[in-house]
């Protein structure tokens, strides 16, 4: 089983095959570009901003509570023959990282339990996760999923840098023949 390169989902069937990437689809696969670009960003570059970043304010909560990463809350909810489950990714301080763990604990407690087989299997394994999010000591340096973020930021301003100075460019005069 393959998991598609832009959001990480599992690939069971079908997805769009891009170069050597796969993709789980036709949204993930437009930001192939984007994904290229991020490739050729220097490691010490996004190292800096990476750093830089880290120490400013959180995008949840405005404040400068601590370094910020990225923080995953997993959830699951079910009812009778259906269950979801899913984790969603945050960039926020340490703080806002926790809340939304224990928010995902509190909800997967409570909507996860009412689906047969798989809501009595997967409740306690979200649950056990987002418990040792909770748990788990801020590291020294950035995760690797926050210095993707930063990478993926960086060639997005690469892109729109480069579409800028292309469009500044002077056009050619019209000359229209007669």
């Amino acid at each position: 089983m393959s998991a598609c390169n832009n959001c990480g989902k599992s690939i069971l069937f079908g997805g769009r095959k891009i170069d050597r990437y796969r993709y789980c689809g036709t949204a993930c696969a437009n930001r192939h570009p984007l994904l290229r670009a991020a490739e050729q960003v220097p490691a010490h570059v996004v190292q800096q901003y990476a750093e830089q970043w880290r120490a400013g304010a959180c995008p949840q909560c405005k404040k400068t509570a601590g370094p910020i990463d990225v923080y995953a809350q997993h959830r699951v909810h079910s009812f009778v023959l259906m269950t979801q489950w899913s984790t969603r990714r945050k960039v926020s301080c340490r703080r806002c990282g926790r809340r939304s763990q224990l928010a995902g604990t509190l909800y997967s407690a409570a909507l996860g339990w009412w689906g047969f087989p798989w809501g009595l299997v997967i409740t306690p394994i979200q649950i056990a996760r987002n418990i040792a999010g909770i748990c788990r000591a801020h590291p020294a340096r950035p995760s690797a999923d926050f210095e993707r973020v930063v990478r993926l930021q960086l060639a997005q301003k690469l892109r729109q840098n480069e579409q800028q100075t292309q469009s500044e460019q002077p056009m050619p005069p019209f000359s229209a023949q007669r």
